[in-house]
């Protein structure tokens, strides 16, 4: 285990690593050894996190809600997308307001991963980084779930007539190497768009909710 300990910074060992040995030396009875490493390895990366770009504890507070937000939301687009594609596909391609329903949705998540941070006393920061890696998550988890449901049900989603015209104009030497394709600059764009987005509205969010705050305060503070 001592192995494990090492993970952690230099400097964050040497003022407690003698005290995280013998805690590790204490739970050892008790605690398995699989659960005492994954422990170990979870404290080392926050710290690194909390040190590398000065993380408060609201900070990684907002962040992990965030990423339990990312997670929720991601299930259900899953869910439509499994559903409107290979369940109930439709070769009208008329899916516009389930597309706008499922931004609404998403920018709302992302919204409220700020409000919630609020309540946390998070930072600029905090609400920044929450919303960034919140955005992202969704991004990449959305993209990679299109990418199994092109894939594997590849005979249901080629017959939507959007894959049938743009697979005739691409030049692509089948329709699963046009779709793959596609794929690529769909992961890109949802990332990296719904990172930025998300650190706005997060940053927004974390607005309201102080805002909020501030004025419960002020109310409470005047009725007594």
């Amino acid at each position: 285990m001592k192995w494990l300990i090492r993970l952690y910074p230099a400097r964050w060992r040497e003022r407690y690593g003698g005290e995280l040995e013998q805690l590790v030396r204490d739970l050892r009875p008790s605690r398995s050894t699989a659960g005492i490493a994954l422990d170990l390895v979870k404290g080392a990366f926050d710290v690194h996190v909390q040190q590398g770009i000065g993380l408060q504890v609201g900070d990684r507070k907002a962040i992990k809600r965030g990423m339990v937000i990312a997670g929720a939301v991601w299930l259900g687009l899953s869910a439509e997308i499994f559903v409107v594609n290979v369940v109930l596909p439709s070769q009208s391609d008329d899916e516009l307001l389930s597309v706008l329903a499922s931004y609404l949705c998403i920018f709302a998540a992302l919204f409220l991963t700020g409000l919630l941070a609020a309540p946390a006393d998070a930072s600029l920061k905090g609400h920044l980084l929450a919303g960034l890696v919140a955005g992202s998550m969704i991004g990449a988890l959305t993209a990679a779930t299109f990418a199994v449901v092109d894939n594997v049900w590849l005979d249901i989603v080629a017959l939507q007539q959007s894959k049938i015209e743009g697979f005739a104009q691409s030049g692509a030497g089948s329709m699963r190497e046009f779709i793959n394709k596609g794929l690529v600059g769909l992961a890109v764009f949802l990332t990296v768009g719904l990172g930025v987005g998300g650190a706005i509205l997060s940053w927004a969010g974390g607005v309201v909710g102080r805002h909020g705050r501030l004025t419960g305060t002020t109310v409470a503070s005047t009725s007594t």
